[in-house]
């Protein structure tokens, strides 16, 4: 099983807004995914985790997965619902209103509204953690990331897409966090690159920003 991680999407590259590492034209994508369809179904990221429990799987899947919520993802939603592609969305909800991490980043984010708007329109679309804001969750102690994670619970478990999952920002964790995590039976999602074949407690990414499969 492959899940794949990216960023940004669009359909015109913007350098004072987007990041280059980061970003993939939306056509590539789209023909990134085609050759992907061709050797493998497509699956949501609770379907993962089930999968991992079975000892045996006569199909190759994939799963997507976009990082942080940048407002142009609305730009590849509708193609990928008539696709019929679940993805899942990690967010930072301590940035539904306009503010932003890094200060270079003028491209706005998802609102909270246009969260919801975005799960009652397109059903395989979920929503899971990246922290309250983008922090490096390693240098947090176990109590202000352990408050990260019940902010970010608290202010997306109303959306009936919500998931109980959690993508680490930059990949930077300790092992404070994922006892935290297994506290509030929340599943980590990590960067290594690696499929995934069985349930080691965790599910693994591969990036898939700036990609170039056909």
């Amino acid at each position: 099983i492959r899940v794949f991680c990216f960023h940004q999407t669009s359909a015109v590259f913007d350098s004072s807004t987007m990041k280059e590492g980061d970003w993939t034209a939306i056509e590539q994508f789209k023909r990134n995914i085609a050759v992907l369809q061709q050797e493998y179904q497509f699956i949501s990221l609770p379907e993962v985790n089930e999968k991992m429990k079975q000892h045996f799987r006569r199909q190759k899947y994939a799963c997507l997965t976009s990082d942080d919520g940048w407002a142009s993802l609305k730009e590849i939603l509708p193609w990928l619902n008539e696709q019929h592609i679940p993805i899942t969305l990690f967010l930072n909800p301590g940035y539904f209103d306009g503010q932003h991490f890094r200060e270079r980043d003028t491209e706005k984010y998802l609102s909270l509204a246009e969260v919801e708007e975005i799960c009652s329109k397109y059903p395989l679309v979920t929503i899971g953690l990246h922290g309250w804001e983008h922090w490096d969750s390693s240098k947090q102690t176990i109590a202000e990331f352990a408050d990260s994670v019940e902010r970010s619970v608290n202010a997306l478990k109303h959306i009936p897409n919500y998931i109980p999952y959690f993508a680490f920002t930059w990949d930077r964790k300790s092992w404070g966090n994922y006892m935290v995590l297994h506290a509030y039976h929340i599943i980590p999602v990590v960067v290594r690159g690696n499929y995934n074949y069985n349930t080691p407690g965790y599910i693994d990414r591969e990036p898939f920003d700036n990609s170039k499969l056909d």
